[in-house]
């Protein structure tokens, strides 16, 4: 690896129930507002009643051409349009060739199931030559970052990682490993889902990490707090474009953060050999090396969040030892749900923008902190905040952990 390569965010994409692009997106999280309610999804019976945060207004021939939209699905759709608008945001043009060399490292955990569902259902129930053409390319884990190379005749290196949740910001890990190695200068890098479909609602419900609320959208998703019963499931997308940083600096780009340290890892044995924080807190730890940080040097921790007790308790374990109760702590994604794999690179964007602002968004403030997790946690805006390192945590099943340290543009040396 070539150490003086150093990475930095030069581009902000997201597509989100709290709002499309940085700037709609942010504005709305500086208002704290709320963006979930009550639902069913596909109206299959009351098992898929509950509380769930879904992307209005989102127009897909708006990013997306007319003969690629009807071939792919809903989270295909997120994800290009997150691209386009992290190309737009770093001053990239997909379309005169400037993004032709670029990677791309992306996540999703369902793949295009909501454009696979309605096909699986016409094979078993109706007939086989019922079912789209279509169907075997749009639900495959693979089928955006073939549509995003097709679309912007990118050649660059690129890969598709599925890591349950922590997928998303493991793409973001492994697409800055890849410029640090030098497969390329740019990346685009992150995670997309629309898993509002029966299927993988009923996955989730069936696994115990549904919130069992459904008719009170405030009391469905308490990360950290005291009453908190599982999480709520969301749609979106969030892309960063990840740069060489001499690179960004010759073509004057924006630079957001540099990406200081990153880790991801599985748990190794049973619980009986091993307390289930232990591989967070290597993971944390191995971050923390990597990029040369002690933990006393973070300033702000945006963890997984999942919103059920024993994750909970699992994430606060590992930060409370750590961290001692050093930094702050907030989960800003209780306003909007938790998207999947584009949980951890959403966080990695407010992450950027908290940086920028040197503002600090709080767990919105309808929960009471389970005390006994004895967190540091915010739940007022905080302002005029030096930001130096904010620390991005994601968690998946089987142990599957991602950490990623962003490092404020104006301590890069």
């Amino acid at each position: 690896m070539n150490a003086t390569r150093r990475v930095v965010i030069s581009g902000l994409g997201v597509v989100s129930p709290l709002g499309i692009g940085k700037d709609g997106f942010w504005a709305n999280s500086l208002d704290q507002q709320f963006s979930l309610e009550p639902t069913n999804i596909g109206g299959v019976s009351s098992h898929a009643d509950g509380i769930a945060g879904s992307v209005r207004h989102f127009q897909t021939e708006d990013y997306v051409p007319h003969k690629v939209a009807k071939q792919t699905d809903r989270s295909t759709h997120f994800a290009m349009a997150a691209c386009r608008l992290a190309a737009l945001d770093g001053g990239l043009n997909v379309h005169n060739g400037d993004a032709a060399d670029a990677g791309m490292f992306f996540s999703t955990l369902f793949g295009g199931m909501q454009f696979a569902e309605p096909e699986l259902y016409a094979q078993t129930h109706l007939a086989p030559d019922r079912v789209s053409a279509y169907q075997a390319i749009a639900w495959f884990y693979a089928a955006t970052q073939g549509q995003w190379s097709i679309l912007t005749g990118s050649k660059g290196y690129a890969k598709t990682v599925v890591a349950d949740r922590a997928g998303g910001l493991q793409a973001v890990s492994l697409g800055a490993l890849a410029i640090q190695q030098g497969h390329s200068d740019l990346m685009f890098a992150g995670g997309f889902d629309a898993p509002l479909v029966p299927y993988t609602w009923l996955i989730h419900r069936s696994a115990g990490l549904l919130s069992p609320e459904r008719n009170d959208a405030r009391r469905a998703y308490l990360p950290f707090g005291r009453d908190r019963s599982g999480m709520v499931l969301a749609e979106g997308a969030g892309i960063l474009l990840l740069e060489e940083r001499e690179h960004a600096l010759r073509r004057h780009a924006p630079i957001y953060a540099e990406v200081a340290g990153s880790s991801y890892r599985a748990g190794t044995g049973t619980i009986e050999q091993q307390q289930p924080s232990e591989c967070l807190e290597s993971c944390i730890r191995e971050t923390l090396d990597r990029a040369g940080t002690a933990p006393a040097d973070v300033s702000h921790i945006l963890p997984e969040g999942l919103g059920t007790r024993a994750d909970d308790e699992v994430e606060a374990a590992a930060i409370r030892n750590l961290f001692s109760g050093h930094p702050t702590v907030s989960v800003p994604k209780a306003m909007l749900g938790h998207t999947l794999t584009a949980a951890g690179p959403i966080d990695c964007i407010w992450a950027c923008l908290m940086m920028q602002s040197s503002t600090l968004l709080p767990t919105p403030g309808w929960a009471e902190p389970d005390q006994s997790l004895e967190l540091n946690h915010l739940q007022t805006r905080q302002s005029g905040v030096n930001l130096k390192h904010i620390l991005c945590l994601s968690r998946g099943h089987g142990e599957t952990n991602a950490s990623l340290l962003l490092r404020r543009p104006e301590y890069l040396n």
